[in-house]
């Protein structure tokens, strides 16, 4: 009986891996000061677009980008150690699925339950084609998460922006027009 369980469990596991329409979790490091990449810019965009970063989204994540992960790990009810592992990641960015981490160098501490939605401390900017900077690459973060978008993080509202708003849009029953404003805003965030 255990085997044939332990079989079943394999086959849906390698279902949900192969079948079209099963979106895998991104996978992510687990980010400290000294850590630099493309995980560090999305989550430099990515704080910066929530309002806890000022500084310049360059991959590189120093003493600035610390303080900014603590900021929003203690209004998001997470431990504010600075590291950005999985609890971290899955607070950024809420999804159906827990975001995988690589292995953790070390075992992370328990948080309290529960999902705070911190709020953003400044004005959304209204975005749409044609549109360039920080507030897109945010933007484009926040698509990449949802999965309605999968092109570069560049800062441009080009026309795959574009489709990926819409399609996010339609996502969260919206009207797809294809603009970003306070509903869209509202809805990619949650």
């Amino acid at each position: 009986m255990q085997f044939i369980r332990s079989l079943a469990l394999s086959m849906v596991l390698v279902i949900c891996t192969i079948a079209p329409g099963f979106a895998q979790a991104p996978v992510r490091s687990i980010l400290r000061v000294g850590s630099q990449g493309t995980d560090v810019t999305e989550l430099q965009s990515t704080l910066k677009l929530l309002g806890y970063y000022a500084g310049a989204v360059n991959g590189v994540f120093e003493e600035n980008t610390d303080q900014a992960v603590k900021r929003f790990q203690a209004a998001a009810g997470i431990a504010a150690d600075g590291v950005v592992g999985s609890q971290t990641w899955n607070r950024l960015f809420p999804t159906s699925e827990p975001v995988a981490v690589n292995p953790p160098p070390r075992r992370e501490t328990p948080t309290e339950a529960g999902r705070p939605q911190p709020a953003p401390t400044g004005e959304l900017p209204i975005l749409r084609r044609g549109a360039r900077g920080e507030a897109v690459r945010g933007l484009q973060s926040r698509l990449r998460a949802i999965g309605v978008y999968s092109g570069e993080i560049d800062g441009v509202f080009g026309p795959g922006t574009e489709e990926a708003v819409k399609a996010a849009q339609s996502k969260f029953g919206l009207e797809a027009d294809g603009v970003v404003g306070g509903a869209t805003w509202g809805a990619i965030l949650r």
